[in-house]
């Protein structure tokens, strides 16, 4: 073996902790981010987290189209959500404007052409609720943290769809029978409520 070789192996080696310790850092971030989604689509689906200045960074690198956003640390609230890769970049925008889901400065750069929206239907996912609801060992939640899906039609009506409007279901039907919400609106979709997922198989 060259003394070169011998230097590369030994900074290698010295490198490798800190990898792995990085790596075993981000493995709760990634498994709790990818609670809300089916059992099915965890194991391909890429994880960000969002910094400080709400620029995505890349936890893992996935290939099923779906993209999912853990939880910000050191708050009270455990908030992760998934969405498809070509409507990712709106949830990007609306959280780099200020906005938690959606707001008007949003809509004004889709109208100017600034910001694309896909054109076709996609799914969303989310879990919401107090962080004491979310057990990071178990990767799993309880009934304090509410789950549903969001099926996404950009500037599509509640009438359009054949399905009633957020106004017009009373509060306790809302978690049985699917609704619009933001009907004619980019942020138009039909919400599906669910009971808590399955823990993650990690």
């Amino acid at each position: 073996m060259t003394r070169g070789n011998v230097i590369i192996r030994f900074l290698v080696t010295a490198a490798l902790p800190a990898v792995l310790q990085a790596q075993s850092a981000s493995a709760p971030a990634v498994d709790g981010a990818l609670l809300p989604l089916p059992q099915p689509l965890r194991p391909s689906a890429t994880v960000v987290r969002l910094n400080a200045s709400n620029q995505p960074e890349v936890l893992r690198k996935g290939t099923n189209g779906m993209v999912c956003i853990a939880d910000r640390p050191n708050d009270d609230r455990f908030d992760v959500r998934c969405y498809r890769d070509i409507f990712i970049p709106v949830v990007y925008r609306a959280f780099q404007l200020g906005y938690t889901v959606s707001g008007p400065k949003v809509g004004d750069e889709i109208k100017a052409g600034k910001l694309r929206v896909p054109s076709e239907p996609t799914a969303g996912y989310r879990c919401l609720g107090p962080i004491a609801g979310y057990d990071a060992r178990r990767q799993s939640v309880d009934s304090r943290i509410e789950c549903w899906q969001s099926i996404h039609f950009p500037f599509r009506t509640a009438a359009e769809l054949g399905l009633p409007d957020e106004a017009d279901v009373p509060e306790a039907q809302q978690q049985t029978i699917p609704y619009v919400m933001s009907s004619g609106n980019y942020w138009a979709h039909v919400m599906i409520r669910h009971p808590a997922p399955a823990p993650s198989a990690h």
